[in-house]
């Protein structure tokens, strides 16, 4: 089982990272995160900060043929097909690049 702490949030929301995480996941002070809330939970994921001029922002078009072309199994190609759908986007249309 994963090691688990309590930790507790001050008045300005600050939260300490226990330091057997910090050490374990080599995080360093100034480091960047990405804090979500998923399922009533709190995520915090160690993250980096990226110039915009470095970033890439994909179309959709293109996040749908990355789909189909990670599909292998039936059940992914399924699961592939109803994401695209989810994007707006005619599955029909995108095949596996071979």
């Amino acid at each position: 089982m994963t090691e688990q702490f309590t930790v507790q949030m001050d008045s300005k929301g600050y939260v300490l990272i226990p330091a057997p995480l910090r050490k374990s996941l080599k995080i360093s002070p100034k480091s960047f995160f990405i804090v979500s809330e998923e399922g009533g939970e709190i995520r915090l994921i160690p993250g980096e900060v990226r110039a915009r001029r470095e970033m890439r922002e994909y179309t959709r078009e293109e996040i749908a043929q990355s789909l189909i072309d990670g599909a292998f199994t039936p059940e992914g190609i399924e699961a592939a097909r109803a994401s695209i759908r989810d994007l707006g986007l005619d599955p029909d249309t995108f095949h596996p690049n071979l």
